[in-house]
């Protein structure tokens, strides 16, 4: 029977973060599909005790570039692998009683060879950003929110109270590689989202 890993996403009362910007996670492999078992997990069905506390979401750009595996070994092998290295991205990832990263400070961003498996998830949130920024947005200030950045100029283009989901889904992936990103998406579409380059200087942030 195939097995999935999932990556399920707490909420900040999970524990202190190592930058605040980015998640506890929980890397977790089931037979069932991960939409079914985040819902077990909500509900206390065979969950540590964090996660039915602390779920917040799935988050299938950790995931889904995995497929599936023959069998719950290699699902395992294949958890135990995805959590480290999404410690080693920033995260501070719990996996079978283990949390990897708790005691390092220490981690490097994904660079744009490590984002290529999940770039459906970067277009699909900075597009959702650019569709509900309250003014159009530069690439630049587009990967800036991806990445999750802080600051007074958030709100002239979102709620800080009430976020797009892609605000901030990306702090551990480097900001020029969200940027180029942001670009090609820009360039590739008939009727672009984001300000073109020559009056991105006059919307830059303050």
């Amino acid at each position: 029977m195939a097995s999935r890993v999932y990556v399920i996403e707490l909420n900040r009362d999970a524990g202190r973060r190592r930058d605040p910007r980015i998640p506890w996670v929980y890397v977790g492999s089931s037979a069932r599909d991960p939409e079914a078992r985040f819902e077990q997990h909500r509900r206390g069905y065979k969950s540590a005790r964090l996660v039915k506390r602390f779920a917040l979401r799935l988050r299938p750009d950790l995931y889904e570039d995995l497929g599936a595996f023959r069998g719950s070994r290699l699902a395992r092998e294949g958890e135990l692998a995805r959590a480290r290295e999404l410690a080693d991205c920033g995260f501070i990832a719990h996996s079978d009683g283990t949390s990897y990263g708790k005691e390092s400070a220490d981690f490097t961003e994904w660079d744009a060879t490590r984002l290529e498996p999940v770039l459906s998830h970067v277009d699909a949130a900075a597009c959702g950003l650019a569709d509900s920024s309250f003014v159009p947005l530069t690439p630049a200030q587009c990967a800036r929110l991806l990445h999750g950045e802080y600051g007074f100029w958030v709100a002239d283009f979102i709620d800080q109270n009430d976020p797009p989901p892609g605000y901030g889904l990306f702090p551990h992936v480097r900001l020029d590689v969200l940027e180029d990103r942001v670009r090609a998406i820009s360039s590739s579409r008939s009727a672009s989202l984001f300000i073109p380059r020559d009056r991105a200087a006059e919307a830059a942030p303050r």
